[in-house]
């Protein structure tokens, strides 16, 4: 079934912040590492080695946001768990009870 319109506006609302939230948590890390590095406390090739690492999470954010094969609506359930984001009609959401009770017990 086709969302309405403002749901599907608000799902990429969602998305968007999710996604920046994700990649975020990521960088703030590695500008730890650039300021040791600047500071003199960390050799530019232990930097490098942060940088490097720091991409390839970047990519697997990048693909979990625009693989074709990823279920859109377990994402969206994802971020609006991750950032606290449900609402009382999320919470009513069969299939978001399954997906709480299977998170929950893992």
């Amino acid at each position: 079934m086709k969302k309405p319109k403002e749901e599907r506006k608000r799902d990429i609302e969602i998305l968007d912040k999710y996604h920046q939230h994700l990649t975020e948590k990521e960088l703030e890390p590695l500008f730890q590492h650039f300021n040791q590095w600047k500071s003199g406390e960390l050799a530019y090739y232990e930097l490098t080695e942060f940088i490097h690492e720091f991409h390839k999470k970047n990519q697997k954010i990048w693909s979990t946001f625009n693989c074709t094969g990823l279920d859109r609506e377990n994402l969206i359930f994802h971020a609006k768990r991750d950032l606290n984001m449900f609402n009382e009609k999320d919470l009513q959401n069969e299939l978001y009870q399954r997906w709480m009770h299977f998170y929950d017990t893992m």
